[in-house]
């Protein structure tokens, strides 16, 4: 029973790590947080809220220091 514990525990640590890199991430990018996802004003379905693309010229600069 003990390492189901210490096994949950380390799950919801990693969670939260990883919650937490999101935030960071969705700041950096300029993205609006899940929380501002689900206000009754938004019109962008949900599939299209959480796939940002990346502009064409982006995608091409980061191959040119590779090529």
């Amino acid at each position: 029973m003990a390492a189901i514990r210490a096994c949950q525990e380390q799950m919801l640590t990693t969670q939260a790590q990883h919650t937490a890199i999101l935030r960071q991430l969705q700041h950096h990018l300029g993205l609006p947080s899940a929380a501002e996802h689900l206000s009754p004003t938004t019109t962008v379905p949900h599939s299209q809220a959480t796939e940002p693309q990346a502009p064409p010229e982006a995608a091409t600069e980061e191959a040119e220091p590779s090529a």
